[in-house]
């Protein structure tokens, strides 16, 4: 059975969080933020002696240890909100203030084991942040961690990032604090799916001809040109493609065969590094075929993308397959930041591709 009335309930705690920054003084046993035990998922810069560097939403470090406080040590570069879950529950949301410091991660737990995820809720045109260490309890002690078998990609714009999801409603504008990774539709399937997440997208960005995410995907920091990413290191089971609202959102639908060209060239290069990952191309859920008018974006981008699956496997591609969100519903669902989807609409969406994966992988739900 699916879990989405925890979900709702763990969705209205989030509402009621506070924001916490600065710690007042660190705890005594320090754990350097390149141990082994702890977990780190997404793209993280290994390159700096001083610790872990990561700039995409998502990323995530999981903490299991024995305590009952938990510290950590950053290094921010902007502006980044962090969504800190103990033992599956959220428990608070850290505001990275730029410059070194020791955030409070969790205070006064029971005495045991627990496990804490710190995950990235803000995307990489927000900043870059580093891990410089982690604190305990006198007495506390890093465990090692539990490791999930399966890995999802998900490659994206705005609507994957998670942009405006926390927004009150379509009037608000861009702001770090509403954007929240955590209840994005593709980080909510591999928690419900127990796999490991990684999220390639920023806000704007297209398939082709300009400002695309192909030309910054191979990089693990993607403000840094040298930082180039490992793919050998990480290979998923699944990877999505969900873009395209913004090669629409034009005065005019995209060239179709220069953008499909485009797509099927992107879909090339990610199958020679993942030649094993069955691959979704998605469309939804902000395009329409009602606006703007006459140029029936929706139903031109489906088109589009049974082209670019035909040809691929005209070409020899056998995992190839298409998922559609469908359009957001603002009566029912509300509506985020800048017209982009709420929390319910990621949840929606969420829900469907766990249930297509369940059908056509044999992926079932695991309890965390």
């Amino acid at each position: 059975m699916w879990k989405w009335v925890v979900s709702m309930v763990l969705l209205m705690a989030l509402s009621t969080l506070e924001v916490a920054s600065a710690a007042q003084g660190t705890l005594p046993v320090e754990i350097k933020p390149t141990d082994p035990n702890l977990y780190y998922t997404g793209r993280f810069d290994m390159r700096d002696a001083a610790g872990p560097r990561c700039q995409w939403s998502g990323c995530m470090v999981t903490i299991r240890f024995r305590g009952t406080d938990l510290q950590a040590g950053i290094q921010e570069s902007g502006d980044n909100y962090l969504e800190v879950i103990v033992d599956n529950t959220p428990r608070q949301i850290v505001h990275s203030v730029k410059g070194a410091n020791v955030v409070d991660l969790a205070r006064g737990l029971s005495e045991g084991e627990h496990v804490a995820r710190v995950m990235k809720r803000t995307e990489a045109m927000v900043g870059m942040m580093q891990f410089t260490g982690f604190y305990v309890n006198a007495g506390g002690k890093l465990l090692k961690p539990q490791r999930l078998a399966r890995k999802i990609e998900v490659i994206g714009d705005s609507i994957s990032c998670g942009y405006g999801n926390e927004g009150a409603n379509e009037k608000e504008h861009f702001a770090a604090a509403t954007e929240n990774a955590w209840l994005t539709y593709g980080a909510i399937t591999a928690r419900e799916l127990g796999a490991e997440y990684v999220c390639v997208a920023w806000s704007g960005k297209k398939m082709w001809p300009d400002k695309t995410i192909p030309a910054i995907y191979d990089l693990t920091l993607p403000n840094d040109s040298q930082s180039t990413w490992n793919f050998a290191s990480w290979q998923p089971d699944v990877v999505l493609i969900n873009l395209a609202t913004n090669d629409f959102g034009g005065q005019e639908n995209p060239d179709e065969i220069k953008w499909t060209g485009a797509y099927k060239e992107f879909l090339r290069h990610v199958r020679k590094n993942y030649p094993n990952a069955v691959i979704y191309i998605a469309s939804g859920t902000m395009m329409q075929d009602q606006w703007p008018p006459d140029r029936k974006v929706l139903s031109t981008l489906k088109r589009y993308m049974q082209r670019i699956e035909d040809e691929m496997k005209a070409e020899g591609e056998t995992k190839l397959h298409q998922i559609h969100f469908g359009v957001q519903n603002a009566k029912i669902d509300g509506m985020g930041s800048d017209w982009h989807p709420s929390v319910k609409t990621q949840q929606k969406m969420a829900r469907q591709w766990i249930e297509t994966l369940t059908k056509e992988l044999g992926w079932n739900p695991v309890t965390q």
